[in-house]
């Protein structure tokens, strides 16, 4: 304090040695306030502005003591400790929102990068002879976190076809499950988005994929190119919200050999074609192939 002639003068403009307290401060400017109450403010300015300059130091003076006591335990290293306190202090928010932002540049580029691998791995894959969705209550015998042995065992009777993939989108019995609506607006949002060539559904999800018109009708190939294999029962006959007559929109081949041969629980099996089938032909060779299987 006695290197600063202006806190020097402060200390004289309110009559007190510079070794005074906070309170005898305070204290004395009570005092010179009230002597000063009938004076001109502009004689009272000098005043305020030394108590001002006084308590002010006061405050400072004590900061950098708790400051330095706060930081003494990092010894040598203390103002670089107190540098990053005062940078997270100021700048936090910003660190946050830079944090935030690294993270979501790292899960993007990872995301980016393993979309990258999986196109990569798809394009050195053969070219998809048929797409199936499996919709209904299928449940897979072997390992449910992959489709690869159904898919092999739906390409089988095929061995010209190099490749086949297969979609489960489960639908309990009616009223099995709680979670039976929200598995049903999946699967509403699956018949939106995905464009199998077949279906194999159960005598449920059939009704309801109907409504959807997503089957195209198979009443020619029943009356033709299937009626040398096929039986009554396996004959399904329903019809869309639009139509006044009935149409054959599913074949049940639960009985048939093939479906036997697949690896899946299941209460029935119905194939259908999608309505814009890329592979419309193969579509109707796999139907038919089932009903000639022995």
């Amino acid at each position: 304090m006695e290197k600063d002639p202006d806190l020097k003068i402060s200390y004289e403009v309110l009559g007190l040695p510079e070794t005074a307290s906070r309170e005898e401060v305070e204290k004395r400017f009570e005092v010179l306030a009230r002597q000063y109450r009938s004076k001109p403010s502009e004689e009272f300015e000098p005043i305020v502005k030394a108590f001002k300059n006084i308590t002010n130091t006061q405050d400072r003076l004590k900061v950098e003591e708790l400051t330095r006591k706060k930081y003494a335990k990092y010894k040598a290293f203390a103002g670089t400790a107190e540098k990053i306190d005062d940078f997270f202090r100021l700048y936090k928010g910003r660190v946050f929102i830079a944090l935030i932002a690294l993270i979501v540049l790292i899960f993007g580029v990872n995301a980016y990068l393993n979309h990258r691998a999986e196109q990569e791995r798809l394009a050195k894959l053969p070219p998809v002879d048929l797409s199936v969705m499996l919709m209904g209550n299928f449940i897979q015998l072997e390992n449910q976190d992959s489709t690869a042995s159904l898919e092999a065992a739906l390409k089988a009777p095929f061995p010209d076809w190099k490749r086949v993939t297969a979609l489960i989108s489960y639908l309990p019995a009616e009223g099995a499950a709680q979670t039976s609506v929200a598995l049903q607006q999946k699967a509403l949002l699956q018949l939106s988005t995905e464009t199998p060539d077949i279906f194999i559904m159960d005598k449920q999800s059939y009704a309801w994929i109907v409504k959807s018109s997503a089957l195209i009708p198979l009443d020619a190939e029943v009356s033709g190119r299937f009626k040398p294999w096929l039986k009554d029962a396996q004959i399904l006959k329903a019809s869309r919200d639009e139509e006044t007559s009935e149409h054959i929109y599913g074949i049940d081949v639960s009985n048939t050999p093939l479906a036997a041969k697949l690896p899946l629980a299941h209460s029935g099996v119905i194939l259908g074609i999608r309505d814009g089938a890329a592979h419309k032909d193969k579509a109707l060779n796999f139907i038919e192939q089932y009903l000639k299987s022995k």
